[in-house]
């Protein structure tokens, strides 16, 4: 409401609380019984929402911290103090005259005295000390990319998932960006790396093999891109299915050069940038294609062997990018999001559909 709105509110009496004051601070705010209500639009799903949150600065409380969102439609003649000027800010005026009403945010509301203080030092500081935001800046997304896809492929049967892997499974879906979704996928990848060395050795016999389980023992802190590339070649058999992932990456060719070339180690499998042009324009990651550009050849470096190298290296990289918030390593940013959405997951996804076949 605007402020005549709610003094026309006070006007007609009889409400759930006293109020006593309305102002307007600035062109934002309203000041209602010397509170400041502001909106919460983030806030960390770990707060119980049933607590009033006392807000302390410098030992000193100038504010709280109450959650409205999640209770549905609310009785004006229930609400509280607090409850009710933030209503008297979010809602319509005609919205005074119903039973109930459902509150659209959160709320933060603060000590008038308080106020220029709490926008000049703490607003915008607000995710890291309190894990809530009141406003989206110009490099946050206005939504979450969506992935416009008509049609999902379950793919062969899978094996049943351990409780770790299930946990894992779920804690992805339930990410908001796709980020961090990528890495609770890496992660459920991470945890065949154990698995499949345990498997390994259950298949040798003590003492007869225990050189070899020595030799698998100390090769356990190899570093973990190895681990990968070795789980891929043995589990990702698939290679026609890898590639149609692969080549998801075509749209993407700056974001790829940058991530998998210029910021890469070493290791990786494609060096060349003129090759990895050529690829791009072939937009092709067939047997033909990699061999016309003679980036595998008919003896050691065969489709079976390149492919699962690359794939994992690919991952790797983007899990690295993710994961490494550090100068030195390729920074990515909401813009990049569709990078992971339509290319990088439903690649990761498939080596974890390989992976888990039965």
């Amino acid at each position: 409401m605007t402020l005549s709105e709610i003094q026309s509110v006070i006007e007609l009496g009889d409400l759930p609380v006293a109020i006593t004051s309305a102002v307007q601070i600035d062109s934002n705010s309203i000041c209602i019984n010397n509170f400041v209500p502001l909106k919460v639009i983030k806030i960390n799903e770990s707060y119980n929402k049933n607590n009033v949150i006392n807000l302390n600065f410098d030992g000193i409380n100038e504010g709280y911290l109450f959650f409205t969102r999640h209770k549905g439609k609310i009785d004006l003649e229930a609400m509280t103090e607090f409850e009710f000027i933030a209503f008297l800010v979010e809602a319509d005026f005609d919205d005074y005259s119903l039973d109930a009403y459902a509150f659209k945010h959160d709320y933060v509301i603060i000590k008038e005295t308080f106020w220029n203080t709490y926008l000049i030092h703490y607003e915008k500081t607000s995710p890291l000390w309190a894990g809530f935001s009141h406003k989206l800046n110009f490099t946050e997304p206005i939504s979450k990319y969506l992935n416009n896809i008509l049609e999902i492929e379950a793919g062969d049967r899978l094996k049943d998932l351990d409780n770790y892997s299930y946990e894992s499974t779920i804690r992805a879906i339930e990410q908001p960006y796709a980020f961090e979704r990528f890495l609770k996928l890496y992660h459920l990848l991470e945890l065949q790396f154990d698995y499949y060395l345990i498997d390994k050795i259950k298949k040798l016999q003590v003492p007869n093999d225990s050189n070899e389980i020595g030799k698998l023992l100390n090769g356990y802190s190899r570093v973990e891109l190895d681990r990968l590339t070795e789980i891929i070649l043995n589990n990702c058999l698939d290679i026609n299915s890898l590639i149609q992932k692969l080549e998801l990456v075509f749209p993407f060719k700056n974001i790829a050069e940058d991530i998998f070339l210029k910021f890469g180690t070493n290791k990786k499998p494609l060096t060349d940038l003129s090759k990895f042009n050529e690829i791009f324009t072939l937009n092709s990651f067939s047997e033909f294609s990699l061999l016309s550009v003679k980036i595998i050849n008919k003896n050691d470096n065969k489709l079976e062997i390149f492919i699962p190298k690359l794939v994992s290296y690919w991952i790797y990289r983007v899990r690295c990018s993710i994961a490494h918030n550090k100068i030195g390593e390729y920074l990515l940013s909401w813009d990049s999001e569709n990078f992971i959405v339509e290319f990088a997951e439903p690649l990761l996804k498939e080596v974890l559909k390989q992976s888990f076949k039965k």
